[in-house]
């Protein structure tokens, strides 16, 4: 069997409300999908969710957008992989970075699609491709983006109601507002549900961030996610603070996991599929953190199903990730089982809801990535 076509699809869905995050300057929703097909006529489904203005520590992993996305998958990768074995998934990385340096949210479309595939011709799950669940669920970390101080306390209230036990409140644009935010959040929603501030390296210098990261533990923060920018700063932070640092934007694939273990950079990570390439870039980035017992979290761009299903199989099969993932609860319009945890889209392009039990999203069973795609409604979705 080998790989007759590629092609890479942008599309659009409508988002709940506005979300945003430090940095953030583009309108979340929007998404590449990769459609595999065999000469057999199996069919495996990818997904990028590119953002052009993050890209890590000091602009060494660069930014994408649709565009160039779209451009890549179609007139590179595409063009390499044609006519080779889609079950061959390592190969494949090896090709695509032979064939361009970065790139990584186009890669791990491409490599996400060919798992899908690769499921759907053994008859397994991903999840079981990638060694088997060693979880039952996966709990979700809902996300309360940068918005005033009432909306956020309403929003994360609503989805602790629905069921949700840990929030990522997005801050670092304002320290005060986040101080008083998280005490206000801890205060309102008691001890048991866990508070994560994502400052998205706004904080500044060490100092200035140590100092922060103290009054946030003061007013009952659980995790601080990237305070800073640069392991050595986020080193300094991770040393003096009381309550555990997760690197994002400072840890994107092996070698910076390596390097972030070397400088004792974090206490924990937050992995994303598209920082590390997809699954297999990923796997390495889990595989570290395990042996160091770094404990880690699936977190991404809010994408929508068919990377989302990534995400819970990834999630499913990685010992390392213990913490709250930070993923959507995907569903079409009309069936989504909460008001707001998870809820971060309107509609989506499958034709059923994620399972999910009280606040967690269970195992997608079906070969591949468990989903079925609607391609009616890609075609009203697509924007290019």
């Amino acid at each position: 069997m080998t790989i007759a076509s590629i092609e890479a699809v942008p599309f659009r869905l409508p988002p709940r409300r506005d979300f945003k995050w430090a940095g953030l300057q583009v309108d979340l929703g929007g998404f590449v999908l990769v459609r595999v097909t065999t000469d057999s006529g199996i069919v495996g489904y990818g997904e990028a969710t590119p953002l052009p203005d993050w890209g890590g520590d000091f602009g060494r992993h660069a930014g994408e957008t649709l565009a160039t996305v779209t451009a890549m998958v179609n007139e590179v990768f595409a063009p390499a992989l044609v006519g080779t074995d889609p079950t061959q998934v390592r190969h494949a990385r090896t090709i695509m970075d032979r064939a361009a340096i970065g790139n990584v949210y186009a890669k791990c479309a491409v490599d996400m699609a060919l798992h899908d595939a690769w499921g759907k011709i053994t008859g397994l799950p991903v999840y079981k491709l990638l060694g088997g669940s060693v979880r039952a669920s996966v709990p979700v970390a809902h996300m309360v983006g940068l918005m005033g101080e009432e909306d956020a306390l309403a929003e994360a209230e609503g989805a602790v109601a629905d069921g949700a036990r840990a929030l990522q409140i997005k801050g670092g644009v304002d320290a005060e507002r986040d101080i008083r935010l998280t005490a206000a959040l801890r205060r309102s929603l008691g001890p048991d549900v866990l508070l994560r501030l994502d400052a998205n390296q706004g904080y500044g210098h060490p100092k200035a961030a140590i100092r922060i990261v103290r009054r946030l533990a003061e007013a009952g923060v659980d995790l601080v996610e990237q305070p800073a920018a640069g392991l050595a700063a986020m080193a300094e932070v991770t040393a003096a603070a009381s309550v555990p640092i997760v690197a994002d934007e400072s840890c994107w694939d092996i070698h910076d996991a390596l390097d972030l273990v070397a400088m004792r950079g974090a206490d924990c990570i937050s992995i994303y599929l598209a920082k590390a390439g997809g699954f297999v870039g990923a796997a390495k980035v889990a595989a570290i953190a395990e042996a160091r017992h770094i404990a880690c979290d699936v977190n991404g761009s809010i994408e929508s199903a068919i990377g989302n299903a990534a995400n819970v199989h990834f999630a499913l099969a990685m010992p390392a990730v213990t913490l709250p993932a930070v993923i959507p609860i995907s569903a079409p319009a009309g069936t989504h089982p909460y008001r707001i945890a998870g809820r971060y889209y309107e509609d989506d392009i499958v034709d059923a809801p994620f399972p999910v039990k009280d606040g967690a999203l269970l195992p997608l069973d079906a070969p591949g990535l468990g989903i079925a795609v609607n391609e009616a409604k890609l075609a009203r979705f697509r924007c290019g």
